[in-house]
């Protein structure tokens, strides 16, 4: 059934009207930064069209079947002021440019498009947003992403669970409360609606957008606590081939007692990409291998991943692209320690247990310029998770994820438009979460209108969404629900460096099979099933500024709160010890967020200081939320001389006030009470020889410099200092 509805979604049939003959040209060029180094990876865009490339290893490009006329052309990279250049494409004949973008750290000028769905200035959007380049990604020898996203301002990672401004705690299994997309389409399993870090491809990114707001009213379910979308890489006009090569080890645990091998632990990643333009189709295709032995025993890992995208340019007017994305991995099972004297070994219980995956999606997705002001998008994807483990009770679980939409974008003079319509359906098949299916569908909408003289931006929107979750054993549907989800911004610019913005909206979560039908035990925790379950909701809002007293320094500022309602937590009952997800909590979360970026010595020294301040209450219980630090620094120093960059990355927060106590108390997890603040320095150096003419770069990264024994998650100890070293090639 499932296989059948998915076709039926992705053949959506592309119909091109055959068009006029029409004369075409091409254009050349190559994009240098102010000290005439190349740049690699910028985009370029030929405005009021579809068509695009991205430079090479040489900073060149080539773009094909450009109309012959006069064309404004856009340059644009992270980390870089964009550019606007007119140039006049010759009839059956080669046009050359030469194109340099001044460098800015202070994200200014740049463009970001998850907010709104469409191209946006970051000053002039009414929420807080954050940018990450895949050059920062590099640098840090990034691994995993959730590993990049603990140095961004007003993120913090429970494990592998992320909360934006005290939006989650932690609950291994359930839901994320952050919906994080790959180039607009929601990526997230439909069993348990978890973020899989490890299906992202790293080297493929190109930037990472965050919004730190609920997005609910363009985006549905899962925004309830903010976006993360991933724009993954154009394709070069030329062949690149990108070759890297990472190895590292962990260090010793800082307390002898608790070295538990005999031998060093190494990690290593081994990645194969190539890119490249063949007329009007663009094609990347990359594989990866990584192997992890883990500062923990039993917590091993060993992936494969393998990643292709594709477009074809039908015309200036249409393309269809298709992006695989696809992950296989063995993992140990590590849920916590045995005791505070053995902190990197589990319970004996767990010795020897693992997890195997195999997970994909597929995108399929159409554009059409339907005139110089409507963009029509066309976008269906498939999720495909299986996963199984060999405990007593044999966990497994298997789900299908396929979703559908279709939407309009709509510029007029003082109107920017988005409407459009979504369905998904997905099927679970597990012996834990019994046998659900969950139908969605969806219509939204919203306009951004631009007054007085394009000083006032006012953004007004709306979703409705449906909500159906069954099981085949069910009379009537466990969960059908309907949910309104408007938003109301304004952004307002007193002045070229001063921009005033407030925002505010509803957003929701559905809960996820695994919240109601999860019926398993694990390590001695027995979960038990609830299908009275209702979707959580909130109202947040913020008001904020965006200022530039002067080129150097950039000042962005926040204060934000958030009104919760039918929280989903686990409760756990104190006779039995079961474990069962309930609407237990009506809580309240007030904040603010100080972000300080500067510039000196011609942008060669970098600095950003984040401060967020967290009051996350339980309304009902009168205590801190779990999980939820109160006080969260991030310090990010960076400085570039010529072809060599290094940095170092602070984060600080402050003693986690709240935990589940129940398990302690209950001694399923002995001295889970144990933790304090967590004060973690990253060091990083790297080489760019590209600028000497060599088609290398070398990267060396220490994590956790000072080795410092912190806690992120009950009963498990964060990871001890480690050294990499990376070398990358490009050819």
């Amino acid at each position: 059934m499932s296989k059948k509805i998915f076709f039926l979604l992705i053949a959506i049939p592309v119909l091109v009207i055959s068009q006029q003959k029409r004369i075409y040209g091409i254009l050349e060029g190559q994009v240098l930064d102010e000290t005439n180094s190349p740049l690699i990876g910028a985009n370029i865009r030929i405005e009021n069209t579809l068509i695009g490339g991205a430079t090479n290893r040489k900073g060149m490009f080539r773009i094909i079947r450009i109309p012959a006329g006069k064309h404004l052309v856009r340059f644009s990279m992270v980390g870089y002021e964009t550019k606007l250049v007119e140039v006049e494409i010759k009839p059956n004949d080669t046009t050359f440019v030469l194109v340099k973008l001044n460098q800015t750290a202070i994200q200014t000028k740049e463009i970001f498009i998850s907010a709104s769905k469409y191209e946006q200035k970051i000053e002039e959007i009414p929420v807080s947003v954050h940018s990450m380049s895949s050059n920062e990604l590099s640098l840090r020898n990034t691994r995993r992403l959730d590993e990049a996203l603990r140095i961004v301002s007003g993120i913090n990672m429970t494990s592998d669970q992320i909360s934006i401004r005290g939006s989650s705690g932690y609950t291994r299994g359930a839901g994320s409360r952050v919906l994080l997309l790959i180039d607009g389409i929601p990526l997230y399993t439909g069993d348990t609606g978890d973020i899989i870090w490890q299906l992202i491809p790293i080297q493929e990114i190109d930037r990472v957008e965050v919004v730190k707001a609920a997005g609910s009213a363009l985006y549905g379910s899962q925004a309830i606590g903010g976006v993360i979308n991933i724009i993954t890489k154009d394709f070069s006009g030329k062949p690149i081939t990108y070759l890297k090569s990472q190895g590292g080890f962990y260090d010793k645990p800082y307390y002898s007692e608790w070295n538990w091998s005999p031998r060093t632990r190494f990690f290593n990643t081994l990645t194969v990409s190539h890119t490249r333009k063949i007329g009007d189709l663009g094609v990347s295709i990359s594989a990866s291998r990584f192997e992890d032995d883990s500062y923990k025993l039993n917590s091993y890992t060993k992936r494969y991943s393998f990643y292709f995208k594709s477009k074809y340019n039908i015309n200036p007017a249409n393309n269809v692209s298709l992006l695989f994305n696809g992950t296989t991995y063995k993992s140990g099972s590590y849920l916590y320690w045995k005791d505070s004297r053995n902190a990197l070994v589990p319970p004996e219980s767990q010795i020897g247990e693992w997890v195997k995956t195999e997970r994909f999606n597929v995108n399929l997705t159409y554009q059409s310029l339907i005139s110089t002001t409507a963009i029509i998008n066309f976008k269906n994807s498939w999720f495909h998770n299986n996963w199984w483990d060999n405990t007593d009770s044999h966990n497994s679980s298997k789900s299908e994820m396929i979703r559908s939409e279709i939407s309009l974008n709509y510029f007029l003079e003082n109107h920017k438009i988005v409407t459009g319509i979504e369905g998904s359906y997905a099927t679970v098949t597990s012996n834990i979460f019994s046998n659900p299916y969950a139908i969605g569908f969806a219509l939204f909408g919203q306009d951004e209108i631009t007054l007085f003289a394009n000083r006032l931006r006012f953004t007004g929107g709306i979703r409705i969404d449906y909500q159906n979750v069954d099981t085949t054993l069910s009379k009537n549907p466990v969960l059908s629900e309907l949910n309104f989800n408007p938003k109301v911004a304004v952004n307002f610019k007193a002045n070229e460096n001063l921009y005033i913005r407030a925002s505010i909206g509803r957003g929701y979560r559905a809960p996820t099979p695994s919240e109601l039908f999860s019926s398993t035990n694990v390590s001695g925790i027995r979960v038990i099933p609830n299908p009275d379950l209702k979707s959580e909701s909130n109202w947040n809002f913020e008001t904020g500024l965006n200022w530039s007293p002067v080129e150097i320094l950039k000042l962005d500022a926040a204060i934000f709160g958030n009104e919760l309602y039918n929280f989903i937590e686990p409760s756990i009952d104190p006779v039995t010890s079961y474990i069962q997800f309930k609407n237990i909590t009506r809580a309240r979360i007030l904040g603010y967020e100080i972000n300080l970026s500067s510039k000196f010595f011609g942008n060669s020294l970098q600095t950003n200081v984040g401060y967020t301040y967290l009051w996350a209450r339980d309304l009902k219980n009168n205590i801190f939320l779990k999980y939820r630090p109160r006080h969260l620094v991030v310090i990010n120093l960076h400085y570039k001389y010529e072809f060599i960059q290094t940095g170092v990355d602070f984060r600080y927060w402050n003693r986690i006030e709240t935990i589940d106590e129940d398990l302690v108390s209950l001694g399923i997890v002995k001295d889970g009470d144990l933790r304090d603040k967590v004060l973690i320095t990253d060091y990083h150096l790297s080489f760019d020889l590209v600028h000497l003419r060599v088609p290398l770069r070398i990267f060396f990264t220490i994590n956790n410099v000072f080795n410092y024994n912190y806690v992120e998650m009950i009963g498990n100890l964060g990871p001890i200092r480690s050294f990499s070293l990376s070398l990358e090639g490009i050819l």
